[in-house]
């Protein structure tokens, strides 16, 4: 009778173990489709998996979480102040705005810009440990790459390009107050309108402004990307 009840005990085991290894062969299937049909063709807006769909997922819906919560962190922590400063900036920058009050708010924007950068560093470390320590079938490895690549990576760099950028084009800007204040008895400024009589004075001035609204285009080009990439 023991014999007989340890064989039926092996075998309830067995029936278990290959139940399991279904289960877990038919989530793996259904999130391998997940990420190549609605997360790595996406260029933006990321879906949250709904309870249903992280039951059919079983555990790996939390190796998705990964990509959902970086983005989440990098829209509020990120994308947000980033967004702010600009909208601050602007405002700092109107016409009837002086020399001084222009330069004090180039120097804060430069400043923010650092720890914002800090912010984004932090974010993909944290997102790179986490993703490191999945253990995933090969079968999954390379379609997780992908999307890790597309909704993570990706976004990350456009940013950190877009960074340096801004900064040059910060200190162009401070450059040219720089220029106004050390020639300012050929240039007047009035009603935020800059005149120049001087025509070598107002030749640099122009290429300088010239320099400037072309950095600044390029970084526009560099945000448009991000925008694309990241959730709405």
């Amino acid at each position: 009778m023991k014999k007989h009840f340890h064989s039926f005990l092996v075998m309830l085991g067995v029936i278990l173990l290959l139940a399991g290894c279904g289960r877990e062969l038919q989530q793996r299937h259904a999130f391998v489709g997940f990420l190549q049909k609605e997360v790595i063709p996406r260029n933006s807006g990321l879906i949250i998996p709904t309870k249903t769909m992280r039951k059919k997922f079983g555990d790996y819906a939390a190796q998705y979480d990964a990509i959902v919560d970086f983005n989440s962190a990098i829209h509020e922590k990120v994308g947000r102040p980033l967004d702010k400063l600009q909208r601050d900036f602007a405002e700092a920058m109107k016409p009837e705005a002086g020399v001084n009050e222009r330069k004090a708010a180039t120097v804060k924007y430069m400043d923010s810009l650092a720890e914002i950068e800090e912010t984004l560093d932090m974010e993909l470390t944290r997102a790179e440990q986490r993703i490191a320590a999945f253990q995933q079938p090969a079968e999954l490895q390379a379609v997780f790459r992908q999307a890790i690549d597309k909704h993570v990576r990706l976004p990350a760099r456009t940013l950190k390009l877009m960074i340096p950028a801004t900064n040059e084009m910060l200190k162009k800007n401070l450059d040219l107050l720089d220029f106004v204040v050390a020639n300012k008895g050929k240039i007047l400024i009035k009603d935020g309108m800059i005149q120049v009589k001087d025509p070598t004075t107002l030749a640099k001035l122009n290429r300088m402004q010239a320099d400037i609204a072309k950095t600044a285009q390029a970084i526009q080009a560099q945000h448009t990307d991000y925008m694309q990439q990241t959730p709405k």
